[in-house]
């Protein structure tokens, strides 16, 4: 029986739980650390497992604890397989992969892959805004991010503090790469932080937009199409003025004991069979160029359809994160 579990426990009892399983033959095991959707994470282990006869041990925990994890193992690797890692994470601890070209990496676009074959994106999250068509009437529902920061919306725009969350950050330097990481800039940030209801979880926006609690949010794609294809009355808006997709990937850790495994998990995630059942399932967007969104999620458009900013200088943003979130938690003890 599969064992899954938080890295919260993982980190007190990972030893015990191996140590008390049956011995598997090389090969025939994975430890995959994974930062997806526990449900995410149960569905393609259990079709990997039923495919390969590979044995799945799967823990999950947000990026920050398992890059730390990946970390503090580098020297005696425990696990085999980064899964759900964010490009910039990925790109900035490029040591710790080991290459691996993948029987799907040509399908993958070469913005979201590694050229060195170091990891291969997986999916892909589209910032939007999304908003309760009960409280916006879809005529008047918010276009562009500039919109969010005009006096009618004082209040009414649901936003999570970029300090805890990283799709946040990826939102707020959308918004500084559009308005400017200047001055002018600067100051509409702080009027979008004075006027935005501020949530600490990313996952309360689109919860508190579908409740009604708030009337706009910011958030993810797939959290706002997960509300809408579950029934709720709420509108999803692919910003005019440009938003950002960005990567969520595969890696094979370094010196991993079960390297075979590892590179038919990263197949099999990677491929267009999984990756559709995954849309189907869970909304997330893949980042293969060869599956045709038509039929496959109402309202979620192919993203050669979608504006993205141009120029968006994903590098730059990670180097000045730092400064960015220490000036957002500035404004924000000053605001509120």
């Amino acid at each position: 029986m599969k064992k899954y579990i938080s890295f919260f426990v993982f980190f007190a009892v990972l030893g015990v739980m191996l140590s008390l399983q049956p011995p598997a033959a090389v090969g025939k095991e994975v430890v995959v650390y994974s930062t997806n959707l526990q449900k995410v994470n149960e569905m393609v282990a259990e079709d990997f497992e039923k495919e390969t006869g590979i044995k799945v041990h799967m823990y999950r925990a947000g990026s920050g604890i398992t890059i730390k994890k990946i970390k503090a193992e580098k020297d005696r690797p425990l696990g085999d397989v980064g899964w759900g890692l964010s490009k910039i994470i990925c790109e900035n601890n490029i040591d710790l992969w080991q290459p691996y070209k993948s029987v799907n990496f040509d399908a993958t676009p070469a913005a979201y892959r590694d050229p060195q074959y170091r990891w291969l994106g997986q999916m892909l999250h589209v910032m939007v805004l999304m908003y309760h068509r009960d409280l916006v009437k879809d005529a008047e529902a918010p276009r562009t991010w500039a919109d969010l920061i005009k006096p009618k919306w004082k209040d009414k725009v649901a936003y999570c503090n970029p300090n805890n969350s990283g799709s946040a950050y990826t939102q707020l330097s959308i918004m500084l790469a559009l308005w400017g990481d200047d001055k002018a800039g600067w100051k509409k940030v702080e009027t979008l932080l004075t006027n935005a209801k501020i949530t600490q979880q990313s996952s309360l926006v689109p919860k508190g937009v579908n409740e009604g609690e708030f009337p706009i949010g910011i958030t993810m794609e797939y959290a706002a199409h997960r509300f809408k294809a579950g029934g709720a009355n709420v509108g999803v808006v692919y910003p005019e003025d440009g938003t950002v997709a960005y990567t969520e990937a595969g890696t094979i850790i370094k010196g991993c004991k079960n390297p075979e495994a590892a590179k038919k998990f990263i197949d099999f995630s990677t491929s267009k069979e999984e990756r559709m059942k995954i849309v189907k399932n869970f909304l997330r967007r893949p980042a293969r160029s060869d599956i045709d969104f038509g039929g496959l999620v109402k309202g979620m458009p192919a993203l050669s359809q979608i504006t993205l900013v141009k120029d968006y200088d994903r590098p730059y943003w990670s180097k000045r994160r730092p400064e960015v979130l220490k000036q957002v938690k500035d404004i924000l003890l000053r605001v509120k």
